[in-house]
Formats: structure tokens, sequence, C-alpha cells
């Protein structure tokens, strides 16, 4: 059986035996065993395999590689991680992603109502809950509730309208009360850097998510004049997801690491936290990743003369899309293989129709990548060909 590059890309999860995929954990089952018990049980159709040690082990790789990071560089801020439930919410996976990280205080992001609720039923006390999106009175009323449950939660604004709304719900929940509760605040920043990719426009100056510099400045003293600047908690910024380049992600942090330290400074004394989103991607390491977050962050906290930030992430793809594995039913089998009788030679041929076949005869596997150059050449040769009609 092929391996089909599981050794490069498998991660370890899975290996080859006896012609079948195993699961390199426990027992070690066979993916092609578990499917055929079921499908003796009557199931049929496509069937969805849920790890959930997968998303244990790639919670716990995130943190210890960020932990390894801090030690590294003497970082003094802590770091904490949310997953975005926009990722998924179905209950199978969050139930399992709630058990299996309680002993990282993993928490929660809601970008919507129906998620926020997910969110607040689902995150142990303690653990962080962070709020995203467009939100109208009725869900910043929720994260007041949250807050008076007792959860870590955190309103990031997109505008300056979700502010008026927060501190005119403040006034309703607060107003009379001796002990009042009011959820942590945070602010998304509309960063100049960009990202790249198809979700580049979701950063970037020219975005619609988030404050502009100058609108920054005016929540900084809308919060200062409602006595609320001790709730300043967060600044939050996305440039997109699915970053195949790690220079736009550090080009950001050091454009948001400087605001942070410029807040700082003006006297927003309780911002502790500097939040990004975006996925990890693989062309870069997540080393790479955690070393270059925390060297920026201190690097500009030093410079500027402020503590180091806490640190927070929220990465969804990283931590659910290794976990399942769907097995659908073959109907049809598509090859380019082909045997040698259905290339149909003749017994003299044309240079280019001789060559391609003296490539496809002598290929191996020390020269098959310059064979297939050489053959995507003659390929197009020929369709040249085809096209003045000379073929």
């Amino acid at each position: 059986m092929k391996r089909f590059g599981l050794d490069i890309w498998g991660d370890d999860n899975f290996f080859i035996k006896d012609d079948t995929v195993n699961i390199n954990y426990g027992n070690r089952p066979s993916l092609l065993q578990i499917t055929r018990e079921i499908r003796e049980k009557g199931y049929k159709g496509p069937l969805l395999l849920r790890f959930p040690h997968l998303i244990e082990k790639q919670i716990s790789t995130l943190f210890d590689t960020f932990e390894h990071a801090k030690k590294e560089f003497d970082y003094q801020g802590n770091f904490h991680a949310v997953f975005p439930l926009k990722v998924n919410q179905f209950p199978n996976f969050i139930h399992a992603l709630v058990d299996v990280s309680k002993n990282y205080n993993y928490g929660l992001e809601a970008g919507s109502k129906a998620e926020l609720i997910i969110a607040i039923s689902q995150t142990p006390l303690g653990a962080p809950i962070t709020v995203n999106g467009f939100k109208d009175k009725e869900m910043i009323s929720l994260c007041f509730i949250a807050a008076k449950m007792g959860h870590n939660i955190t309103v990031t604004i997109e505008g300056l309208g979700e502010l008026e709304t927060i501190i005119r719900v403040d006034r309703e929940f607060n107003g009379k009360s001796e002990t009042p509760v009011t959820p942590k605040i945070g602010v998304r920043i509309r960063l100049h850097s960009s990202g790249i990719g198809v979700w580049a426009k979701s950063g970037g100056y020219s975005s619609k998510f988030g404050l502009t510099s100058t609108e920054l400045l005016e929540a900084y003293e809308m919060l200062k004049k409602h006595s609320l600047l001790d709730r300043l908690w967060m600044i939050h910024f996305h440039i997109g997801s699915q970053m195949g380049d790690i220079a736009p992600l550090k080009k950001a942090l050091r454009e948001a690491g400087n605001i942070y330290a410029e807040l700082k400074k003006r006297g927003a004394l309780a911002v502790e936290y500097s939040q990004h989103g975006s996925s990890i991607e693989r062309n870069y390491s997540l080393n790479e990743f955690a070393n270059d977050v925390v060297y920026l962050m201190q690097e500009i906290s030093k410079s500027k003369g402020v503590a180091e930030p806490d640190i927070f992430t929220e990465s969804g793809r990283y931590i659910a899309a290794s976990h399942s594995v769907l097995v659908a039913p073959v109907l049809e089998l598509f090859s380019q293989e082909y045997h040698k009788k259905a290339l149909r030679l003749k017994e003299e041929n044309p240079p280019l129709i001789q060559e391609l076949y003296d490539l496809f005869d002598t290929i191996n596997r020390k020269n098959a990548r310059e064979y297939l150059h050489d053959a995507l050449d003659h390929m197009e040769s020929l369709l040249t060909l085809f096209d003045l009609g000379y073929i």
C-alpha cells in the first residue's frame, strides 16, 4: 500500500500496518476494522470518526510551545488561549474540547448570541470567554449576566456604538448596586498592517472591523469619563485567517505592541492583554510563531518601559482540524496511471511522443522530479502543435 506522504503530514497521529491505517494511540486500532464494526451494526453512508485525544494533543502542544518560548526569553506575562466557536459548534466536539482542556484553563470565543450561550454554559468558571463580532444590546446584556455568574468574560468592542451600548447597559445593571459587576472590555484595533491570502481584506486599514487610531483615542476618553477605564483589559487584532507567511504577522505584532504600550503609558493601567486571531499555518512552525510573538512583545515593552502583556491567541483550525476522519464509500476510482498497452504506441512515433515514452519507460525514484518537469514541457509542446492543427 502506498504511504501517501502519511509520515509527512500525519504528525505521528496515524501509521500504516498490514496495509491499513491505524490510530497511534491506546491499543492502536485499525481505521478499517473500526469502520467494519460500525457497518456491521447497520450504519451506512459516510462516517465521521472523532478522536478527542488529538484535541488534547494540539492544546497541550500549543501551551507547551508558548511556555517554552516564555522560559527561553524570560517573559513575565502569562499565556492564554481560546477556541473560536465559529470553527466548530457541534456538541460532540465542544464537550470533548471542554473535557480535555480543563487542566489548561482553555477558554472559548463567541461571535454570536448562540455561540455566547454555548460559551457561558460550557466554559468552566475562571477560564476566559472572549466575545467578538458585532453586538446589540441583548448580546451585551448577556455578557453582563455572565460576569455576574462569575465568568471571566471580555467584551471586545468593534465600534464606538458598541461602547456606548456597554455604558448604557452598565448603568442599567449597576446603577443602584452596592457591588457592581462589569465584564472586562477589549478593543479591536484596525491596524494599518494587513495579512495575505483569501481573508486579507478582513484586516488592514480599509477593513470594516475594529477601531481606527482616532476612534481608539475617543474610546479611551469615553471609558475615562464614565469611570470604566479600569475595565479596559485587552487589545485585539485580526489580520486574516490561514496566514501562509509569518512576515505580515510580525509586522502587525509590532504595530499592536506599540499601541498597547502607548495606552499603558496614557494611564490605561488595567490593560494587560494583547490578543491576536489567525490560523497557525504550516509554512512556519509553531515554535517560530510562539518565539516571534513572545520576543516582539517583550522587545516593545522594554523599549517603551511598560510591563510585558499577557498574550492571548485564538487558533481554531489548528486545534480542531486533525481530530476527525471522514470515512466514505468509494463509488468509482479515477486514475491517471495507464498500462503500456493503453498508450497505443506505433512502431515508429514522432520525436516528442518517443521522448515521452522513454521518460515513462525509464522513470525511477531518483529521477522522478526531473522527468516530471521534462514531461510537462513536452505536453505543452504537444498541446501547442494540436492547437495549430499539426496533430
